[in-house]
């Protein structure tokens, strides 16, 4: 794909489109408040991963919390791919692979973001908001108790009057915690592991939350203490990159940074390194890497395959991921299989994470992507390539049970799985403060 050049487009107007916060003098950089994060407001409660109720995000395996994290990135229309499950506004919001513009300073930068990440909390999201949301969850389970245990809700919208968007923020979070079950999205049931003979607050308080913690997250996420430099573009192509590194640090930050590895050459210079480094792991063909990452740069392949053979000589913590996208890069005959492994074998990380891909955003125009139609208005027309939780583990058992590579966590909400691969078995992952 023919990068995109500043006079072809304003790419800052397809991002501000999809709510994200564009910050700094030369607008290269931005950060969003991620589904976990907002998840995490909503409910506040610390738990298990493995627990339904709980809504932080996989990061948890390692001690991060959701409502303390900034997601952001330093080169938001730059990338050197234009992967078929990219979230960016690829089509319309895109530079191209070289870093083009004038670069925002590290510690100016950093200031930035978090004072635009406090700004969001305070004046976009609001503590009323999630405070509001418990009392709609309270309401619908009053009112399924006074109903036969049942509710519509589109009755409950009528007899209530809240917003359409407010109840089903309030009846997802219920659903998705295995508080209540439906058929059809329109009328609810307790699900069977409830005591359904409670009251609302204290049936929300056991399975749930409290007002209280709500009230603690929110105060907690006032003080971040992690930056994932994850959000969008290829983070290593800001020319200061470890300098952001350098100044989160500063600040008592850790650092998980996400890349597709087509930069060794500004991976091997770094200094200091994130405290996790993410490389997304191609496909063991590259036949089937040009259909997934579409490179917008020649030799991308090469390149990756010198960061894996970099990665050993690495400092700091280090995780392959796997973006799983069903029916595309998840086969399991021994051929594959056996390429992944070898794959990892040569960049022996600390981690192995298979995670499946979210149909959101501009990932929607997946099927457009692949040249199989659509035009991205509807979220079915992609969500086929959508993994469920049972397609991840299923995956990941078969790498697993082929390479010794042990399972030690996994997170069914974000729909992710995590192998230890060069770490020792029963010592902890969680990340120790820096």
């Amino acid at each position: 794909m023919a990068p995109t050049t500043p006079e072809k487009v304003d790419f800052r107007q397809a991002y501000d489109r999809s709510n994200y916060r564009i910050v700094g003098k030369h607008k290269h950089s931005a950060l969003k408040p991620c589904h976990w994060m907002l998840e995490k407001l909503f409910t506040g409660r610390d738990l298990p991963l493995s627990d339904p109720s709980n809504r932080n995000c996989y990061k948890g395996y390692f001690g991060i919390k959701s409502e303390k994290c900034i997601q952001n990135t330093p080169a938001l229309p730059f990338c050197t791919h234009n992967c078929i499950f990219c979230w960016r506004d690829i089509e319309e919001g895109n530079l191209g692979p070289r870093f083009t513009l004038p670069a925002d300073e590290p510690k100016y930068l950093v200031r930035e973001l978090i004072r635009n990440q406090l700004n969001m909390l305070d004046h976009h999201l609001g503590k009323d908001k999630f405070l509001h949301n418990y009392d709609i969850m309270a309401s619908i389970i009053s009112s399924m108790k006074q109903k036969g245990n049942e509710i519509n809700i589109n009755d409950f919208q009528l007899e209530s009057g809240e917003s359409r968007n407010r109840i089903e923020d309030a009846i997802v979070l219920l659903k998705t915690t295995e508080i209540v079950d439906t058929r059809d999205s329109i009328r609810y049931t307790f699900n069977p592991r409830v005591d359904s003979s409670l009251d609302p607050d204290a049936l929300i308080g056991r399975y749930l939350t409290t007002k209280a913690e709500i009230s603690r997250a929110f105060e907690s996420a006032h003080e971040p203490s992690h930056a994932a430099i994850s959000l969008a573009g290829e983070p290593t192509l800001y020319p200061h990159v470890s300098g952001l590194v350098g100044e989160f640090k500063r600040r008592g930050f850790t650092t998980f940074i996400v890349s597709n590895g087509t930069t060794p050459d500004v991976l091997q210079r770094m200094d200091p390194l994130p405290t996790q480094l993410y490389i997304t792991l191609p496909p063991p063909n590259e036949k089937l890497y040009t259909r997934i990452h579409r490179p917008a740069i020649n030799g991308g392949y090469q390149a990756i395959m010198k960061t894996l053979e970099l990665l050993p000589s690495l400092s700091c913590r280090t995780c392959l991921r796997i973006t799983h996208v069903k029916g595309i890069n998840d086969s399991t005959s021994n051929e594959d299989v056996q390429g992944i492994i070898k794959l990892v074998n040569v960049a022996m990380p600390h981690f192995l994470e298979i995670k499946g891909v979210a149909i959101e955003a501009r990932a929607m125009l997946m099927t457009k992507r692949l040249g199989m139609g659509g035009d991205g208005s509807k979220i079915s027309e992609s969500a086929g390539f959508a993994p469920t939780f049972e397609d991840v583990m299923a995956f990941a058992r078969r790498i697993s049970e082929a390479s010794g590579f042990p399972i030690v966590e996994t997170s069914k909400p974000s729909r992710d799985v995590l192998m230890l691969v060069n770490w020792t078995e029963g010592t902890s992952i969680r990340i120790a403060r820096p």
